[in-house]
């Protein structure tokens, strides 16, 4: 038998998968807490994210809701056209509107359906060429989420037209 001097575990070199690499380990103490830098910048960008389409989003839908009300003034504004109008000449493919007429109609729906009231600074431009008009409206809308730095309030434009055909 061999006597076995000293510790057998010196003798022996350590596996090469139980070394430590210095270097890496001096990399990782100077990239610590860089895991929370990256969170909070990518949370910063996620919540600017949220904020941009959020106030898309509202703006989008209070352009559609203004542009339904637009079609729907337009066609109030051909509702208003009188008898004289409608039976005119036989050869007209369509009846010719009042200007007039045309703007009274539609502040008149624009009233009625509460509109004045439910956007404030709503304002209506009627014009008519021939058998045609065309009603534009205009809007001011406040962002549901501010932004600093950014104006919190937009104006949203619509516009709706519409003829009367003679049948």
């Amino acid at each position: 038998m061999t006597a076995i001097s000293g510790d057998a575990r010196t003798d022996r070199q350590a596996p090469p998968h139980c070394l430590v690499d210095t270097a890496a380990a001096g990399r990782a103490r100077e990239e610590s807490g860089q895991i929370t830098a990256m969170l909070v910048i990518f949370s910063l960008c996620a919540l600017l994210a949220v904020v941009a389409v959020t106030d898309v989003s509202a703006s989008y839908l209070r352009r559609q809701s203004a542009t339904s009300l637009a079609d729907g003034a337009a066609l109030a504004a051909t509702g208003s056209a009188v008898a004289v109008d409608v039976y005119g000449s036989a050869d007209d493919d369509f009846v010719r509107l009042d200007p007039a007429a045309a703007q009274a109609a539609v502040d008149t729906y624009l009233r009625d359906t509460g509109s004045y009231a439910a956007y404030p600074g709503l304002t209506a431009v009627v014009v008519v060429e021939g058998d045609t008009v065309r009603v534009s409206l205009t809007m001011p809308f406040t962002l549901p989420v501010p932004v600093p730095g950014v104006d919190p309030t937009t104006t949203i434009h619509a516009s709706g037209s519409a003829q009367m055909p003679i049948y």
